[in-house]
């Protein structure tokens, strides 16, 4: 069995009467104060997809490579970040069956592709020697997106969709319909929701693409995820 992670939400620094900054991650409204553990922990799954152990190694290089020194085990506060939906997993027999049920039921978020966050992106992967001088043309381009891609993007900033309703629609055929239409159309049945879509859906051939096309936009920062 493969269990695949990934954090969800948009992480603020919330200020603080004594004039200090609180880590908040913001899911569905709802503000999640972090400790600096947990803040580590959430950023080694923001716009990534790991294994557990290769959860636990980037951590375990982020801890030794701070100032702050970990007090419990790594376990703890990734219970905690479960527990409190900050990070959600998906387990299957094989890789797509583990992207599937960990990104199922996730509510897909445009996020502002603008040249200041390409800027900083490039920035950060640099001083953690990811890139170097010569990618700096490739990180601050506007990235160019296969049909798929374009697709969900455009359903995803019309309306809040799930990675359950994008497969499904686009089994059906019905993925170029407006998105209020698409969604009538899966839930003619009254005991539809995106979890019974997600439970029932049944992956193979056809779908990849989409789950690729939701990993690509994933990884490269184009989206994010949240549970409504």
């Amino acid at each position: 069995m493969l269990t695949l992670y990934t954090a969800i939400g948009t992480l603020k620094f919330k200020k603080c009467p004594n004039g200090k900054s609180l880590p908040t991650v913001i899911n569905s409204g709802q503000e999640y104060g972090l400790s600096d553990h947990e803040l580590i922990l959430w950023s080694c799954l923001a716009f990534q997809v790991l294994q557990i152990h290769e959860l636990e190694n980037a951590y375990t290089f982020r801890l030794e490579n701070s100032d702050k020194k970990q007090a419990l085990p790594f376990s703890h506060y990734l219970n905690r970040l479960l527990l409190r939906g900050l990070i959600v997993k998906g387990e299957g027999l094989t890789g797509v069956d583990a992207l599937y049920r960990l990104f199922g039921e996730l509510h897909i978020m445009p996020v502002v592709n603008t040249f200041p966050i390409r800027l900083f992106t490039y920035i950060q992967l640099r001083l953690e020697g990811k890139a170097n001088n010569a990618d700096i043309g490739k990180y601050l381009r506007k990235a160019k997106y296969t049909p798929m891609e374009k697709t969900i993007l455009r359903l995803a900033q019309e309306v809040p969709i799930t990675t359950a309703e994008l497969v499904t629609c686009v089994e059906l055929g019905k993925e170029n319909l407006p998105s209020g239409q698409m969604l009538d159309e899966l839930y003619q049945n009254p005991k539809n929701s995106f979890q019974t879509l997600a439970e029932d859906a049944q992956i193979h051939h056809i779908q990849y693409p989409v789950l690729q096309a939701i990993g690509n936009l994933y990884l490269n920062k184009q989206i994010s995820f949240q549970r409504l």
